[in-house]
């Protein structure tokens, strides 16, 4: 009975997180050696300690290798990023065209003021009140 009070004071001391290795042995002793002696309000911790010295004796592998799937999708997906961005830039910055332009005798004029003069003679010309509606037409000859 003084060995079930010493286990689950060790017990409630290692839920809280205050026992020392010195301790924790004696817990992983008691529950490695006692068998199926551990009263069933143990159960739980008896698996907990059985599985922590079982991984206790697994190694880790001193290098990860890397997988030839994981670099080829690495690769895809970054090659996929730089094509967007190639992309954006090119519709971005490729069409660099004036918004306003006039054609006048067959040449193209970019010029703001040109284009904003040219317009408003055509408005002119358009909404002038002319008794002939087809005198615009004739000044176009």
């Amino acid at each position: 009975m003084k060995q079930e009070t010493r286990i689950q004071a060790l017990l409630d001391k290692y839920l809280d997180g205050a026992t020392s290795a010195a301790e924790e042995q004696e817990l992983r002793r008691y529950f490695a050696s006692a068998g199926e002696g551990v009263p069933d309000r143990w159960a739980p911790f008896k698996a907990l300690f059985a599985y922590v010295d079982t991984e206790r004796q697994v190694e880790a592998p001193l290098t990860v290798p890397h997988s030839r799937a994981k670099a080829r999708l690495r690769l895809f997906i970054t090659s996929a990023a730089a094509a967007a961005v190639i992309v954006f830039a090119v519709i971005m910055y490729g069409n660099r065209r004036p918004e306003s332009y006039a054609v006048i005798d067959g040449k193209v004029y970019t010029d703001r003021a040109t284009v904003t003069d040219e317009a408003l003679d055509a408005l002119q010309i358009v909404s002038s009140d002319c008794g002939d509606s087809f005198d615009a037409l004739q000044l176009m000859q």
